[in-house]
């Protein structure tokens, strides 16, 4: 990995009144770092990913992504949130979802090198033959395949990604697996499935409100028929000292 930090957190806290949310995170992430991020339900992750997106504002601390605010870094960021919900009445297409993602606030109408790129991530996602199927047409797996390729049609330098297999099938979050593995980005997933951190992570955040970071997972951490139970994994980092 590189020694060129992208994104650098300094005493970082979170709270709404008497409610600590985060409290005084500090890390760095490092150029083609690939983050898996886990930790208990309401324990901060998905709120942190909002931090660095520059969505909230923390209480203390700051964020800094390439030397500048998450709000001025944001369009060097795609971000695959946890919850989309689509209008399947609407007769949009899979080629017109994707070419949102290369939209922004000053540009509001794709053109020839737009569309080419977007065919460019259907294909890095396995999907270019759908790209005149309707949304509505396709399966759950097939739409998060389509929202990955628009987050990319972006060229972000930074890949987000907040429990992007949570409805997709073992075999189908597999390949996803595979794509992300081969992106040469910087990626932060947050995941329930644990078996993400098999899949070319090299480091692990472990968040309920405070932080702790892991050089990713032991060699000696066997997978039993594929999978790993998420109780083993939180065991093993609490015996490293991390949890």
């Amino acid at each position: 990995m590189s020694n060129q930090i992208e994104l650098h957190i300094d005493s970082l806290s979170l709270s709404y009144g008497e409610n600590k949310i985060l409290e005084n995170i500090n890390f760095e992430i490092f150029k083609e770092d690939y983050i898996a991020i886990i930790g208990p339900n309401g324990g901060g992750k998905t709120t942190l990913l909002k931090l660095i997106l520059g969505f909230i504002k923390p209480t203390l601390g700051e964020i800094k992504i390439f030397g500048k605010s998450p709000i001025d870094a944001r369009n060097k960021i795609g971000y695959l949130p946890q919850y989309i919900n689509f209008n399947m009445d609407m007769p949009i297409s899979v080629l017109d979802i994707v070419l949102q993602g290369r939209l922004c606030k000053n540009k509001l109408f794709y053109n020839q090198k737009d569309k080419k790129i977007a065919i460019q991530k259907l294909e890095i996602m396995n999907i270019s033959h759908l790209q005149n199927r309707k949304i509505k047409n396709l399966s759950g797996g097939q739409r998060q395949r389509v929202l990955l390729a628009r987050a990319l049609a972006k060229e972000p330098r930074i890949l987000i990604l907040d429990e992007p297999t949570a409805s997709i099938d073992p075999l189908g979050q597999k390949e996803i697996y595979a794509i992300l593995k081969e992106l040469p980005l910087t990626k932060l997933i947050v995941s329930h499935d644990i078996n993400i951190l098999f899949e070319g992570v090299n480091k692990v955040a472990y968040i309920n409100k405070t932080l702790h970071i892991h050089d990713g997972i032991e060699s000696d951490m066997h997978l039993q028929d594929g999978h790993f139970c998420e109780m083993e994994i939180i065991e093993y980092l609490k015996k490293a000292g991390d949890v």
